[in-house]
């Protein structure tokens, strides 16, 4: 083989191969989880209804990543009867200013809120993510408190140097980046708290309050293995879709049950544990809060196990606290109670007794913000 040669990639996989491979074996493993179709453009399959319907049938909701160009009102009725409801889209609104937005999408803000206003009408659930990088990150203030304005959780990713965005490196945040203007931002705005990082709440707070909602510690900071898995369309496992055709495949679901991929490659195991986590990350006392983002860890070091290279809190030692501690401990309670009492997140993630439970703690009396749905 020579240099200019790739080895071919195999066939993506079968409407039959999804439902049995990855469907099948996610409701084995967790008869709560959800899957979230992404792309690409998954909307663009033949087989997308049949997908989302048979998804449902298993139990299990459906997140539908989407540019949102062919999404139609027909459409979006389509999908809302296949799924019976148990869905919720996730749009990419990196920045609510429109030439940030600009900067790396095709879209302008008023089309992603338009979307938006489309679900409202539905009364479909759905969510923003926002991509970060050194073009929209002076702008993720303005645009989480927006999202925070009307009620609605955004989930920020990093930027990673993966594919095409190995020739773009420079517009990757550093970690005075993150000092000074990402983590501000996200630290105020606590809808926002799904695999943030770094993440500062005080890990003895939250095994306390956690272990009386049945709520694990691992429920935040990097998901990688923990609560998020990728597959691609040729069905091969990497710990997190940031990691997915980086050369860190842990298994291919053609060849082994998903369920024995999470269960005995090794790579999956160690960052499932968080123990292993190397240099700042590994003596840090949020090491398993927070665990810092295995995915920059990796495109910086080339170890997924490595340190975090955007976080700038450097600890001599395991009993170091953040100054930013009780802010974030704060915001977890917040970030917990709009879970359990808003639509649809409290039918995923809190049960009967999450909800219940969860009104005996002072926190709860806080003053309930009523939801402000985009309606202009």
């Amino acid at each position: 083989m020579t240099k200019m040669e790739v080895p071919p990639k195999e066939k993506e996989l079968t409407t039959d191969e999804v439902k049995r491979f990855v469907i099948d074996e996610v409701k084995k493993i967790c008869d709560t989880g959800l899957i979230a179709f992404s792309g690409g453009e998954f909307l663009l399959r033949k087989d997308a209804l049949d997908l989302l319907e048979y998804n449902r049938r298993s139990g299990l909701y459906a997140f539908i990543n989407t540019n949102g160009e062919t999404l139609t009102p027909e459409l979006l009725k389509n999908i809302k009867r296949a799924t019976k409801g148990k869905v919720i889209f996730g749009f990419s609104l990196d920045s609510i200013d429109e030439n940030a937005h600009g900067e790396t999408r095709s879209s302008k803000p008023e089309d992603i809120l338009k979307l938006a206003r489309m679900c409202d009408r539905e009364k479909i659930g759905y969510f923003f993510l926002i991509t970060i990088t050194k073009l929209n990150m002076n702008s993720l203030d303005k645009t989480l408190r927006f999202l925070t304005k009307h009620n609605i959780p955004a989930l920020r990713s990093p930027f990673v140097p993966r594919g095409a965005g190995e020739s773009i490196k420079e517009i990757a945040f550093d970690s005075n980046d993150m000092e000074k203007i990402i983590n501000p931002a996200l630290r105020a705005n606590p809808l926002n708290y799904v695999s943030f990082t770094p993440f500062f709440a005080s890990p003895e707070y939250m095994e306390k309050t956690w272990k009386l909602l049945e709520v694990p510690i691992s429920t935040f900071g990097c998901q990688a293995a923990r609560g998020f898995i990728g597959i691609n369309p040729e069905g091969d496992v990497a710990p997190c879709v940031h990691l997915l055709d980086a050369g860190l495949d842990c298994g291919n679901v053609r060849k082994k049950h998903l369920s024995e991929i999470l269960e005995t490659d090794p790579l999956m195991k160690s960052l499932k544990d968080g123990s292993e986590v190397k240099g700042k990350c590994g003596k840090c006392r949020y090491k398993h809060s927070c665990r810092g983002c295995r995915a920059l860890a990796f495109y910086s070091s080339g170890d997924p196990l490595g340190e975090d290279p955007t976080c700038f809190f450097d600890p001599e030692d395991g009993k170091a606290r953040s100054p930013y501690e009780n802010e974030c401990s704060d915001n977890v309670a917040e970030f917990i109670r709009f879970l359990a009492l808003n639509k649809p997140w409290n039918k995923i993630f809190s049960p009967a007794t999450f909800r219940a439970k969860l009104k005996t703690l002072a926190w709860v009396l806080k003053t309930y913000r009523k939801s402000k749905r985009i309606t202009k």
